[in-house]
């Protein structure tokens, strides 16, 4: 059962395969050992929101060696505006999980023990996680991989979501249970695994959509991103979406506009928290801008 707001249950027909989280209107991140049971050429899953609503999801990318995957959501306008702000995590802060694999499962909390150490997955890749401490001995964590790591309220910091719960440590002295130390990735190395977060990505939001034919594969990728807000490492402050209607029509003046404020607020955000090298904002805003007056002047971006 989802927790609140971008918590998510992900479903292929009746049968449960884990938790999620909304990482803007059109992607769901998961943990990639919750769809091990979806066989090798199936792609689609439900999505189950927290009011309830089924949407349908498409599983695009699977990093398996880092226990990730991304699902794009088909049915994005389904998708209510309940986006995280995310953060960095650091040691000693506290958290909790949102979601829990049913009503008569325990809420998970604890503290951050370390924000970023080098952590071997399951699956043999390499990533940068946090090491979590769970207040609750549950001796098996199964169930609850796949949701999201939020940093509960302080008076010195907000409430944000930290990251993704992948896997349980087990207990060195009973193999067999689960010691009460997990792992999550954080937003940074979440980032960094999936292509539909870099910039050319983000910059493509600004372009009108191509009104001849494209290369084969061109169209799935630009599906990928189309009508989502402008995916930012936790969610940018005002989604933007294309305009309803014909698909094929040009930007106009108003949206070019938004969606390049949307970015540019984005951006200053991502450099303020240190997701992205402070040095390659100025370019960036300085391209966004163009992309915004060449736009509104009835050209194309660049």
């Amino acid at each position: 059962m989802p927790g609140s707001g971008y918590a998510v249950d992900l479903y292929q027909a009746d049968r449960p395969l884990g938790a999620g989280l909304l990482l803007t209107r059109c992607f769901v991140l998961t943990a990639d050992h919750c769809l091990r049971y979806l066989a090798g050429d199936e792609e689609l899953v439900s999505v189950h929101l927290g009011d309830g609503t089924a949407v349908g999801g498409r599983v695009c990318r699977r990093v398996e060696e880092a226990d990730l995957a991304l699902i794009e959501v088909l049915e994005p306008e389904l998708v209510p505006l309940t986006l995280p702000v995310g953060d960095l995590p650091r040691r000693g802060d506290r958290w909790r999980g949102l979601h829990r694999p049913s009503l008569s499962d325990p809420h998970l909390g604890g503290r951050v023990d370390a924000d970023a150490v080098d952590y071997t997955c399951v699956g043999g890749g390499r990533v940068q996680a946090m090491q979590l401490v769970a207040e609750q001995a549950l001796g098996d964590y199964s169930g609850y991989s796949g949701g999201p790591v939020e940093r509960v309220t302080t008076a010195e910091r907000g409430a944000a979501l930290l990251g993704v719960l992948i896997e349980q440590y087990p207990d060195r002295q009973a193999p067999d249970r689960a010691a009460n130390v997990l792992f999550a990735v954080p937003l940074r190395e979440v980032m960094s695994r999936f292509p539909h977060f870099r910039t050319d990505h983000l910059l493509r939001a600004l372009e009108p959509p191509a009104s001849t034919a494209e290369p084969a594969g061109r169209h799935e990728e630009q599906s990928a991103t189309r009508g989502a807000a402008v995916p930012p490492p936790a969610a940018a402050p005002v989604p933007v979406d294309d305009p309803p209607g014909d698909n094929s029509a040009p930007l106009s003046v108003d949206m070019a506009v938004a969606k390049g404020e949307a970015l540019l607020s984005a951006l200053k955000e991502w450099s303020e928290r240190g997701l992205i090298d402070p040095g390659q904002v100025a370019g960036l805003q300085v391209h966004i801008a163009k992309n915004v007056v060449d736009l509104a002047l009835g050209g194309e971006a660049s």
